[in-house]
């Protein structure tokens, strides 16, 4: 127990040195490459070209940097070595919707609606209303289709997003993500079946060992399928084990017994809270790969 005590403290530090930021590996990449990117806000495109090239040489599947890239073969002109750039990028992360935007917007610009509508699509969805320019890039797609329903659609909804953008942008990003969803619900659910699995091992098992073993592996995997929200089921399943155990079991006439008893209960509490930081820790770093 003791060693799994410490491995678990290192581990939670660690996890709160590397792992704590809760930006995404784009948004990472976009911070870390600010210096390139102001470069080619401020229309120094050689100088932005050179610094996204060389970065590129450093670490090859930055999707940030092809974006940016792509966008400066596009300012020079070179327009297929831009298409090419934006479709490495994508090769590296699809979820990253101002690649589709910007893929979309080349197409457009090449007269080539269909294909660039599939981007645009993709950016909208992505987009997830943080942002009105895929609504306004699609609608000049639909347009350009023939279809001025639709576009006449998203325009609407482009003038409507971005009076919202401009009043309170974190509240309406904030809105598409409430902290109680469905799948954390199901999550709580098959706690409720842990906590009482767990309260049954700790009953009726003949040493530590098997309820330590089941307590790690349940907070493991608590981490795993809620890697920011794994706390509360954490501090659920705690509650649950104490409940479990005080209100409906009996506690035992022999003094080892109850000894044994209450190092399984509460070491599994321990261990539950540590365990599922490792969890967290472990979906943070499969997602970075």
């Amino acid at each position: 127990m003791e060693f799994l005590v410490v491995i678990a403290f290192f581990g939670y530090i660690y996890y709160l040195r590397n792992y704590a930021d809760l930006r995404t590996p784009s948004e990472k990449e976009a911070a870390a490459l600010s210096e390139g990117i102001k470069l080619y806000e401020n229309e120094q495109t050689d100088d932005a070209f050179a610094y996204f090239d060389s970065r590129i040489r450093q670490k090859p599947k930055s999707c940030i940097a092809y974006l940016y890239r792509g966008l400066c073969q596009k300012r020079r002109g070179n327009f297929e070595a831009a298409k090419a750039d934006m479709q490495s990028g994508l090769s590296y992360d699809d979820q990253v919707y101002t690649l589709h935007l910007e893929l979309g917007k080349l197409y457009l610009e090449q007269n080539q609606p269909e294909t660039a509508l599939a981007s645009l699509n993709k950016a909208v969805a992505l987009s997830e209303e943080t942002s009105a320019a895929p609504y306004q890039w699609r609608a000049k797609a639909f347009s350009q289709l023939g279809r001025e329903t639709e576009a006449m659609r998203d325009v609407h909804h482009e003038n409507e997003l971005s009076q919202l953008l401009k009043t309170g942008p974190m509240a309406s990003s904030a809105s598409k993500i409430p902290f109680f969803d469905k799948r954390l619900a199901i999550n709580m659910v098959i706690i409720i079946l842990t906590s009482a699995l767990l309260v049954y091992v700790v009953k009726n098992a003949e040493s530590i060992h098997l309820p330590y073993l089941v307590a790690v592996f349940a907070a493991i995997c608590i981490g795993f399928v809620e890697p920011y929200k794994g706390w509360l089921l954490a501090i659920m399943q705690c509650v649950l084990l104490l409940a479990g155990y005080f209100l409906f079991t009996t506690r035992p006439d022999d003094q080892a017994r109850q000894e044994l008893e209450n190092f399984s209960l509460y070491g599994s509490m321990i261990l539950t809270f540590a365990a599922s930081f490792l969890g967290g820790f472990l979906k943070r770093a499969l997602n970075m790969k």
